[in-house]
């Protein structure tokens, strides 16, 4: 019985029926739509934390039927990492809309300036594009406000 529990036993994967003609329109034209009957749970490895985490046949159903994701979306991140590189993208957006209300104040603030470069390449962390614009603004404003 000990035996047993030691084991680890793979479950088959869950199933979910698929309705293509709830896909958003762009799903529905891909060539999935012509042969998709059902959504299987898919593993993979958080590019972030690397954990193990599957994306559900019902999470699926969810994602392209009722959020209109499009079909070839594939999650990369676990439930934790996005939720947290959405917290990052929300606080670079706090700093974009402060910079917008006082630049010439916040050109010489060091501590804002580091701040808000920080989260840039933390946001790059969780697989978002860098933002080359704003880096290259921010390295150079740092530079002239320490030099």
């Amino acid at each position: 019985m000990d035996e047993l529990k030691k084991k680890k036993v793979a479950l088959p994967p869950a199933t979910a029926p698929a309705a293509p003609r709830q896909w958003s329109e762009k799903s529905q034209g891909s060539v999935a739509a012509s042969f998709r009957t059902h959504y299987t749970d898919r593993a993979y490895r958080c590019h972030t934390c690397r954990k193990d985490v599957v994306f559900t046949a019902a999470e699926q159903k969810i994602a392209y039927e009722v959020k209109k994701t499009h079909i070839a979306v594939r999650r990369v991140l676990c439930e934790a990492c996005w939720n947290e590189s959405h917290v990052v993208a929300q606080k670079i957006a706090a700093c974009e809309v402060r910079w917008a209300g006082s630049k010439q104040v916040l050109a010489r603030d060091t501590e804002f300036l580091s701040a808000w470069s920080g989260l840039l390449l933390e946001h790059q962390h969780y697989g978002a594009r860098e933002n080359s614009a704003a880096k290259n603004m921010l390295r150079k404003l740092l530079d002239r406000a320490v030099g």
